[in-house]
């Protein structure tokens, strides 16, 4: 027969969940395992009966009583995945008063006879007997399927980390705040993206190779993350290309005014979208901390890549001799096409070590001045074993340093120096730094130094192509989205352009945000995602006020982006009370929502 697990009322419907009930369970094979918090000597019992569970087909029984709070049910969860765990089944009895557990006791013989994975005992609260349940992390659908709308501000961003096939367009916050362009002191300005390259961090955030945690600034705790530049107009409808910290794959971008480089005439807004990020990367790198002068001489690595392409322009400008490496034949062609200067005896290999052999070769044991690195792991270590007396590394990549591999202090007995090169970070820092960037490319640029690289171009539409693409490592020079097409006029203020995006639900930044029960654990959580999504102003109620330092580090991890938290002690169970808060809560602002 069948025994009721649940039942449900939605709709006007009535939904039940039957399960088959268990007939030969006095024949069963079984062992039982308590569990604890305070100790663990249970925990090699439990191991040693889940391994003789699968041969003998005997059933654990997991039991953790008397213990409110306990990790049993994270326990259940790797359990269920070992060998054995099919035969795992949790009693989680959290009623001090019940009978301590037995197979044979009818409290148990009942819920057993069910056979469910996790079984939990609360005690009774306003109900005549203790309840039997389980517990659940039932998480919320990513929105892979929902509903598309036209709207004019959207962003790319992956709907799950590790899915490529997740990217969506999202409704951007932009649809609800947008900057002041008439603010005379105002660093930012909004901007209408027309074409959004794809570079190698994004891939890194999209495939989740590389966390959130890893960025500068709060960007960690922001949902819209991907690019770092892009090309298009400004307020204005001048052509302009730019750098930003994040969310450039976008139908508008802000972005800082001091970051901003105007087209020049002769190029097109697709061959302009390649310049911002790799340039700036390599005057960063090999000038301003590099040092480079005509004469040395520098290894750059995946030369046919768009940093690698760019380095070997600025320092073939410069009078460096170059050495780089690729991949395929294909790319190695495509080099000795672009730079004439380039032969097979300035080209090595990327996906070995080889290259120092040709380096050491070439440079008759000396080594080489400069070294732009992308590459990790042994042929990062065989990279630094290039660098001569005096030499510069110049690190790049991200995968090493994010892991902290080891770089061993013999590296530095020829007086070398080692340099990680953080673009991201050098946005987020002075002004100064920043300005000389931006003029060491804006004279490239004049100088001829500074040329478009070759693109490979996706619609709006061709988001999960254009980044599988970039991942696979095939391209040459940059990946590019195309998120509308290019004007004639030079100066024209963009139409509004509307792409299908998933909606998003957005706080006003003026108004006043009241959560009943701030304070709580769910509270809290609830107040973090209001203020992710752009509330400025929140109210939290407690009769108790702040107690615990978890809450004070949220509450200032709020104010240290600019949120301001009220706490309020009023009784909100009363009218006076409700009335009180309602009054307070309305001389920061208009009252947007009552949690």
């Amino acid at each position: 027969g069948f025994t009721i697990i649940s039942t449900q009322v939605c709709d006007k419907k009535v939904f039940v969940l039957l399960r088959p009930i268990v007939a030969d369970l006095a024949q069963r094979k079984s062992v039982i395992i308590t569990i604890t918090e305070r100790s663990f000597s249970w925990v090699e019992e439990l191991k040693a009966a889940l391994a003789k569970a699968e041969e003998t087909s005997t059933y654990v029984y997991i039991v953790c009583q008397g213990e409110e709070l306990c990790g049993a049910q994270g326990l259940m969860n790797c359990v269920k995945n070992e060998v054995g765990g099919k035969f795992a089944r949790l009693f989680f009895i959290q009623d001090r008063k019940a009978d301590k557990f037995s197979l044979t006791a009818p409290l148990y013989k009942e819920q057993l006879a069910k056979d469910l994975i996790c079984n939990v005992l609360r005690p009774a609260n306003g109900t005549p007997a203790p309840a039997w349940g389980t517990f659940r992390h039932l998480r919320l659908d990513n929105q892979s399927n929902a509903p598309s709308l036209p709207v004019e501000h959207a962003y790319i961003n992956a709907l799950t980390k590790g899915d490529l096939a997740s990217l969506k367009w999202i409704e951007s916050s932009l649809s609800r705040e947008r900057p002041d362009a008439t603010a005379k002191n105002d660093r930012t300005e909004l901007c209408t993206v027309y074409y959004a390259p794809i570079n190698f961090r994004d891939v890194m955030l999209s495939s989740g190779k590389l966390g959130a945690d890893a960025l500068p600034g709060d960007l960690a705790t922001q949902d819209c993350i991907l690019g770092l530049e892009f090309a298009g107009r400004d307020s204005n409808g001048r052509r302009i290309m730019a750098m930003v910290q994040a969310k450039s794959l976008a139908t508008t971008c802000v972005a800082q005014r001091n970051m901003i480089w105007e087209i020049p005439d002769n190029w097109t807004m697709e061959q302009a979208s390649t310049v911002p990020c790799v340039y700036s990367t390599v005057y960063y790198a090999l000038v301003m901390r590099g040092r480079m002068k005509r004469g040395e001489s520098i290894l750059i690595h995946a030369g046919s890549g768009g940093v690698g392409q760019a380095a070997i322009s600025v320092a073939l400008a410069a009078g460096v001799t170059v050495y780089t490496t690729v991949g395929s034949k294909e790319k190695r062609e495509f080099l000795k096409r672009t730079f004439p200067q380039l032969t097979d005896r300035n080209i090595g290999n990327s996906r070995d070590c080889s290259f120092e052999q040709l380096v050491m070769r070439e440079t008759q044991g000396r080594g080489v001045d400069l070294v732009l690195n992308s590459l990790a792991e042994e042929k990062l270590q065989a990279s630094i074993r290039c660098l001569g007396l005096n030499g510069r590394f110049l690190e790049i990549g991200k995968f090493d340093l994010n892991n902290n591999s080891p770089l061993g202090m013999s590296v530095f007995l020829k007086n070398t120096s080692f340099h990680g090169i953080l673009l991201d970070s050098v946005m987020e820092g002075d002004d100064d730094t920043i300005a000389e960037v931006v003029k060491l490319v804006a004279d490239g640029i004049k100088s001829g130094a500074v040329r478009p690289l070759p693109t490979s171009v996706f619609t709006e539409q061709q988001v999960e192509q254009a980044f599988r693409f970039m991942a696979s490592g095939k391209h040459i020079g940059k990946v590019v989205v195309r998120v509308r097409e290019e004007e004639k006029a030079k100066i024209v203020k963009p139409a509004p352009k509307l792409i299908n995006a998933i909606p998003r639900t957005y706080m006003h930044a003026e108004k006043v945000y009241i959560l009943i029960g701030g304070l709580g654990g769910f509270g809290l959580e609830l107040s973090n995602w209001l203020v992710s999504r752009g509330a400025k102003i929140i109210v939290l109620t407690s009769r108790s006020g702040v107690r615990t330092g978890y809450q004070s580090l949220m509450i200032r991890r709020w104010t240290e982006r600019g949120v301001k938290v009220v706490i309020d002690t009023n009784d909100v169970t009363t009218l006076k009370g409700a009335q009180k808060l309602l009054t307070e809560a309305a001389r920061h602002g208009p009252v947007g929502g009552v949690f």
